[in-house]
């Protein structure tokens, strides 16, 4: 079974639920492959979703993020237990889980950070990674300053590689929201105001509640980079903002 970490690379609306009623968590058997031995993990089977915060983040009956599998001993997160890896680079990985700076991510991390390393050690794409590194501040706590900003670092150059191209507008909120969240307002402010003030914002979108409620945020964030609020917000079904 395909249990691979998901992450949108599109800014818009949802709130329509999930099939499930409610979330529910299923135990399961994952092969490590770094020692090729099974073990037992719990994911997550299904769940509800009422709409997202500012930073993507679903809220509602869901765990956001789905909890990884990580491997016994080794720490490894196995985020599609369907790839097979060469031998060659199983040789890799298995140095590389066992490197300093590996260890010192197990000690000190979160799962997703540590996926997020994984993926750049075997070179996959930048965006794919930044979706992973925005995906690890929700869990992040006290490392959040951190994985922000380097989430930003990220962000900023996916909304450069996008310019002119759909999903620019989506890539430049979240910088936008990531500076706030910093506490790096003027940045913030700027990212905004040129926003609201691009002729073309908010882009081609499906209908025309999504490009409505993106202008509402952009409305929203200007409020909370005033009030000088680096709360993790959202809009409620008003158009009010919530925040925390």
């Amino acid at each position: 079974m395909r249990r691979q970490a998901a992450f949108a690379l599109t800014l818009a609306l949802s709130l329509s639920p999930l099939a499930a009623p409610a979330m529910t968590f299923m135990d399961v058997q994952v092969t490590c492959p770094i020692d090729g031995k099974p073990f037992p993990a719990r994911v997550m089977g299904s769940g509800t979703s009422f709409g997202m915060y500012f930073d993507r983040q679903r809220f509602g009956a869901i765990a956001s993020p789905a909890p990884l599998p990580a491997c016994p001993g080794s720490g490894f997160i196995v985020d599609d237990d369907t790839r097979k890896y060469s031998q060659e680079e199983l040789t890799r990985l298995r140095a590389f889980v066992e490197s300093a700076d590996y260890r010192g991510w197990v000690a000190n991390d979160t799962p997703y950070y540590r996926l997020a390393k994984q993926k750049a050690f075997l070179g996959e794409s930048e965006d794919e990674i930044a979706g992973v590194v925005l995906t690890a501040t929700w869990e992040a706590g006290p490392r959040y300053a951190r994985y922000a900003a380097e989430a930003l670092a990220l962000w900023q150059r996916r909304a450069l590689r996008d310019a002119g191209r759909e999903g620019a507008y989506a890539a430049r909120m979240l910088v936008g929201e990531l500076q706030r969240r910093l506490g790096r307002f003027d940045e913030a402010r700027a990212t905004f105001d040129g926003l609201r003030a691009d002729r073309a914002f908010p882009g081609k979108q499906e209908d025309a509640e999504t490009a409505a409620y993106m202008r509402k945020v952009v409305d929203a964030q200007l409020q909370l980079i005033r009030a000088r609020s680096t709360a993790h917000a959202r809009l409620d079904e008003d158009g009010e903002i919530v925040d925390f």
